[in-house]
């Protein structure tokens, strides 16, 4: 069913073009007739926000002649939640000053906090020592997976 993760996409983007949210990911597990819509934005995301996406779909989905009634399948729209990894660039923006774990293609693993955002690269702020920190800049392109370390403090 990988063309219906690509109408999905499309009816997602669609549907966000023009406002501040922004579509992050369609997810479907293999085996599964389970899909996922990750929605984000520079503010949090409401459940309106995704109730609205949802019917949008919803409707689409139904006038599509081209899908089968027998093709049976479930999704829903959410926002990604702390717990994701993050896919976007456009996605830290809201995060200056957390924390993140970051796991790089090449194997090598860094913790740092967000300071800023040079066109795709991430300024990380690492600890050298007790006293010392330094700036390191990442390469968007070049990290496998990007996670919030979630703080209790």
């Amino acid at each position: 069913m990988v063309e219906l993760v690509s109408k999905l996409t499309k009816w997602s983007s669609d549907f966000l073009e023009g406002s501040e949210q922004f579509l992050v990911d369609v997810e479907n597990k293999p085996g599964s007739d389970k899909y996922r819509i990750y929605i984000d934005g520079l503010e949090p995301i409401s459940i309106g926000r995704c109730a609205e996406l949802s019917r949008h779909v919803s409707k689409l989905i139904d006038e599509d002649i081209e899908l089968g009634d027998d093709e049976y399948f479930t999704f829903e729209v959410s926002s990604p939640g702390a717990d994701r990894p993050l896919k976007l660039i456009k996605q830290f923006y809201k995060h200056f000053g957390r924390q993140f774990a970051i796991e790089m293609k090449e194997g090598r693993e860094i913790s740092g906090i967000l300071k800023s955002i040079d066109d795709d690269n991430l300024i990380i702020t690492t600890k050298i020592s007790k006293k010392e920190t330094a700036d390191e800049s990442i390469d968007f392109k070049d990290t496998k997976e990007v996670s919030i370390i979630i703080s209790f403090k």
